[in-house]
């Protein structure tokens, strides 16, 4: 028996299971399956949307090779005394399968493409599972999961701890020009707060930069009106050099991919896999061991971020279509890779670029 279609996931999830059983009720619990008793589920990567599915019944397990062709391949057994059946989220069967005779099964699932849309939306298939089952009536059935293969990040433990901003202080200027950490409802945070939102007292006089230059202006108001002056190409291309300083700051301009990724923004070509979703680049940010993650103080007037962060957003605002708003959102998140010491890329950049255009 093997039949393949399209299953509609719901909550990064979807079931076989015999009808009448509780599928809340987890006993054991993988990065792919999670068993109870007379069902399994399958976590996916995507929220919501279709997966594509192949059931197999067969006598025998699946040859040791075919498993190199998935990512991530998990075993357990089932048991039910009714019928299995593919199911969604809230019970309803997926057409096209036929349900299994009641019995006692292995099982090895099979999955691929779970780290494409990770927690997205999808319209279209853009993850492949492989449910095969065969029986084990001679065996006491046992629910506990076997990992055979992981190669996505989809649902695995953190391989490290993410570091916790402290929410209730904020870095600001003392009178003196040295650096102190504040309540954030203090006075001081209140004066730090009003500079930004006034733009140090002279309002933007472009209205395409009121957001993305918003926590610039209050920094260094001179500079946005200098920076607004460049024109497009050379506004392009300090973003993709904010983005070189964000990742330096951050310590992954030497990572492969990422090293490969600036090299990408500079020749105008497609990056990496992972940077087109920016949630899937986080989640490998926040788990790779090989980068370390860091606190660092913010800007005036903010609190505490982890600078690896940052950086993400830096490049994210780099790949905006319009010069003016890329170079702005760039420029803000890689200010903040800096915190408090976000005078030194000011500087530079008026050397390496306003200094060309005598500005």
């Amino acid at each position: 028996m093997r039949a393949t279609g399209t299953v509609q996931v719901d909550h990064q999830q979807f079931v076989l299971a015999n009808p009448t059983t509780d599928t809340l009720d987890i006993e054991h619990e993988g990065a792919l399956l999670s068993t109870g008793l007379e069902f399994l589920t399958i976590a996916t990567g995507i929220a919501y949307g279709p997966a594509t599915l192949t059931l197999e019944l067969d006598d025998t397990a699946p040859a040791a090779e075919s498993i190199d062709d998935w990512e991530t391949v998990e075993e357990t057994a089932i048991e039910s005394t009714g019928p299995l059946q593919v199911l969604t989220l809230d019970g309803v069967p997926v057409e096209g399968f036929d349900p299994l005779p009641p019995g006692r099964y292995q099982v090895r699932a099979h999955a691929r493409g779970r780290d494409r849309a990770w927690a997205l939306e999808v319209a279209e298939p853009t993850e492949t599972y492989w449910l095969r089952l065969w029986p084990a009536p001679g065996q006491a059935a046992s629910t506990c999961i076997t990992v055979l293969r992981t190669t996505d990040a989809a649902h695995s433990s953190p391989a490290k701890t993410i570091p916790q901003p402290d929410p209730t202080t904020v870095t600001v200027f003392a009178a003196d020009g040295s650096v102190q950490r504040v309540a954030h409802d203090s006075p001081e945070a209140t004066r730090a707060h009003d500079t930004i939102r006034n733009w140090g007292g002279r309002p933007p006089s472009n209205p395409r930069y009121a957001i993305s230059a918003f926590g610039i202006g209050g920094l260094d108001r001179e500079l946005v009106d200098e920076l607004d002056a460049l024109p497009p190409d050379t506004q392009q291309a300090l973003a993709r050099w904010c983005v070189r300083r964000a990742f330096e700051k951050a310590g992954v301009d030497r990572v492969p991919d990422f090293a490969e990724a600036l090299d990408a923004l500079d020749d105008n070509r497609e990056p990496p896999a992972d940077f087109g979703n920016g949630s899937l680049l986080r989640n490998r940010v926040d788990t790779d061991p090989a980068i370390t993650l860091t606190l660092a103080d913010g800007l005036p007037g903010s609190p505490q971020h982890v600078v690896q962060h940052m950086a993400l957003s830096a490049y994210t605002g780099s790949t905006d279509p319009d010069p003016v708003t890329a170079m702005f959102s760039t420029l803000s998140a890689t200010a903040a890779t800096y915190g408090m010491a976000y005078q030194q890329l000011f500087d530079r950049i008026r050397e390496e670029f306003l200094a060309r255009y005598g500005l």
